[in-house]
């Protein structure tokens, strides 16, 4: 080239991998005369495959149908790929049940298709277990084991590294064992509810946990087995234990190698009040970390808060209190009654049939536990939600219909947006448990713990946004 002539130099991206990533452009030349002379040039650029994946609300698995007795309508469903950690070995999972009250990916350990997770163990090559109780009081029970997990274009690889984790090394997830029983002394019998150990019985093939926590029981039981949902079983006995923050069930979101790890956007469309066959959604992740210009990577998904409100929630991940037909009921540090937003219940579980002046559904003698109120539907326009700062939202507007009548009239129906049931027996009692319907025509944010909220809202133990 002669001197002070110019070029162009084109250089192509090609990650492989989401995130930041560095590189160098290194030029050698004979500057001032010198044979060899290199000249750099320090280039970024950022990773992207996609951040969302789709959803879907149906009967999800083969022979899931909708009965009075049955509770497979309103189940949202995304599927999960789970590799063996830092390998190419993995499967995919469909029937992964979406669930923004739980913490952790749980897969039944059928469905894992011969992929060998890591197996975590103490000392003695005992196996770390699990017994996770919800809110029907049943109950999953089986190993925590390593796996890299996929969900639409992002990838959890390993446990961040300022939590303990190790590089590639997978984060844990629950392998449900089909047709185990938890040994007795597990925390998770103390309901006395049956296991859900088998696909018929949990209604799809696990559950995908993106609560407002990046682990699913924290710092609270790292040294203490009060609460703690693990054990170690060795030949002679069974005991619980504290678990270390990187080997306790990982909510998947907080462990991605990009910068969609801070929260996530669950979408649905409004429904008509007679229900709908099936409802496609999406579930975006981050919040407020992409927002997609014109020329932005193909599968980029817009995550912004725009004018959604934030609502702190308290340690338990709950609105610590709740108004409702002028009586306050006052959840804060009572983790056994609940005031959140959750899309892995199938109903509105607020308030009882008294409070409310209804009745509960009956087949035959069978209550049923959902409603039926005779002038249906049962409009509520009274319920104000007050956050962790004292911020009370709008009064929020729900329409309960006649269970039986929206069965009967629509067998084939998997979605309603106005179904509800009984949370307590009054309001000493009650909880406010917004399910699924709940989410429909919304676009309902969950922030994670240790985040910061996109608006500055203060909120440390993460947030609800709608």
């Amino acid at each position: 080239m002669n001197a002070s002539g110019s070029c162009t130099i084109n250089v192509t991206f090609n990650p492989t991998a989401a995130g930041a990533l560095a590189g160098t452009l290194t030029i050698t030349d004979n500057s001032n005369g010198v044979v060899g002379t290199t000249q750099t040039v320090a280039l970024t650029g950022s990773g992207f495959s996609g951040n969302s994946v789709a959803v879907n609300v149906n009967f999800g698995l083969p022979g899931n149908t909708m009965s009075a007795s049955t509770n497979y309508f309103n189940a949202i469903f995304t599927t999960v790929t789970v590799c063996t950690p830092n390998t190419s070995n993995c499967t995919t999972i469909p029937n992964i049940l979406v669930d923004t009250g739980s913490v952790g990916l749980r897969v039944l350990s059928n469905q894992l298709g011969g992929v060998a997770l890591l197996p975590i163990t103490d000392t003695s090559g005992d196996a770390l277990n699990e017994c996770v109780e919800y809110g029907d009081l049943s109950y999953t029970y089986g190993p925590v084991e390593l796996a890299t997990v996929q969900i639409g274009g992002e990838t959890a690889s390993g446990v961040p590294v300022s939590a303990g984790g190790t590089a590639n090394a997978g984060i844990p997830v629950q392998v449900i064992t089909v047709g185990a029983t938890a040994p007795a002394g597990n925390q998770c019998l103390s309901g006395g509810g049956p296991s859900d150990n088998t696909v018929a019985l949990l209604g799809a093939n696990g559950i995908l946990g993106v609560a407002n926590f990046p682990q699913d029981c924290g710092s609270g039981c790292e040294s203490s087995t009060t609460n703690s949902p693990y054990s170690i079983c060795s030949t002679t006995a069974c005991g619980p234990v504290g678990v270390p923050l990187e080997f306790q069930a990982w909510n998947p979101v907080s462990a991605f190698g990009s910068a969609d790890t801070n929260g996530v956007i669950l979408q649905l469309p409004s429904i008509a009040a007679a229900g709908q066959a099936t409802v496609a959604g999406s579930l975006v992740f981050g919040i407020d970390t992409e927002s997609c210009p014109s020329g932005a990577a193909p599968g980029c998904s817009p995550n912004l808060l725009g004018s959604a409100q934030v609502y702190a929630l308290d340690q338990n991940g709950n609105f610590p209190s709740t108004v409702f037909n002028g009586v306050t009921y006052n959840i804060n540090n009572d983790p056994d009654y609940l005031s959140l937003m959750d899309s892995g219940s199938n109903a509105l579980y607020i308030s009882d049939a008294a409070t409310l002046g209804i009745t509960d559904c009956m087949v035959g003698s069978t209550d049923i536990g959902y409603y039926c109120p005779s002038s249906s539907p049962l409009n509520i326009t009274n319920i104000v939600l007050t956050d962790n700062n004292g911020v009370s939202s709008p009064p929020i507007s729900l329409s309960i219909a006649n269970a039986l009548t929206l069965f009967s009239n629509n067998p084939s129906f998997a979605a309603f947006d106005n179904f509800g049931g009984d949370s307590g027996t009054g309001p000493t009692t009650d909880s406010f448990d917004f399910g699924l319907p709940f989410f429909f025509g919304r676009n309902v944010y969950t922030g994670i713990m240790g985040t910061t909220a996109p608006n500055g809202a203060n909120a440390p133990n993460g947030y609800f946004a709608f």
